[in-house]
């Protein structure tokens, strides 16, 4: 049983549900509970990572490729997330975590985590270079997850959805989160450098 094997107390998982706070859940279902507690800092920690995403794939080709053994969730897809084209070969990204939770908001004017990332001179990636991740990278997701922000989702209801890797010990899943307002200080952002603009002496 999920709820067992992720480690959530069934008490807790029926608050979480009855609330409607499926963001909380997930995030609860995706932190490995043996794992050793990691260090809090103030700052934010920037960790270096090589991929290789694949343009020339569908969503669902890099879906396929990360051989999850824990929930896929239907509504990735083509249809959802259409590909961005991009040059594939090995680029290096970062994993960006704040170890406090950060708001987000559609606006990007809004948006702490966008201002955030802003200052560290990076921006956001999607889900393809998340689907490598996961291809490459997997057993990365059983320790945090691994959110990608670029491209969000609308549901029937209108709420915004991210896609996002996941696991414990018993399983790497790939899913959709929604956010309203607030990202838990778990989470790590998949990022690049932003491009210099010209003039730019940096």
């Amino acid at each position: 049983m999920l709820i067992a094997q992720s480690g959530i107390d069934s008490d807790r998982y029926q608050e979480l549900l009855a609330s409607g706070r499926f963001s909380d859940l997930l995030l609860e279902f995706t932190i490995d509970k043996s794992a050793e507690p990691e260090q809090v800092s103030s700052e934010p920690t920037i960790t270096p990572i090589r991929v290789s995403p694949d343009y020339t794939r569908t969503l669902i080709q890099m879906r396929n490729a990360g051989g999850y053994d824990g929930p896929v969730n239907p509504d990735l897809n083509d249809t959802n997330f259409p590909v961005e084209v991009g040059e594939s070969g090995e680029r290096e990204f970062f994993l960006v975590c704040f170890h406090r939770k950060v708001g987000d908001h559609e606006d990007p004017n809004e948006s702490e985590l966008l201002r955030e990332l802003d200052k560290l001179g990076l921006k956001p990636e999607g889900p393809a270079e998340l689907c490598a991740v996961g291809e490459h990278h997997p057993e990365l997701q059983r320790k945090f997850p691994i959110v990608a922000r670029r491209q969000a989702w609308r549901d029937p209801r209108g709420f915004r959805a991210y896609m996002v890797l996941g696991g414990n010990v018993y399983g790497r899943s790939l899913q959709l989160i929604f956010v309203r307002r607030m990202w838990e200080n778990n989470c790590r952002f998949l990022c690049s450098r932003k491009p210099v603009a010209n003039g730019d002496s940096k």
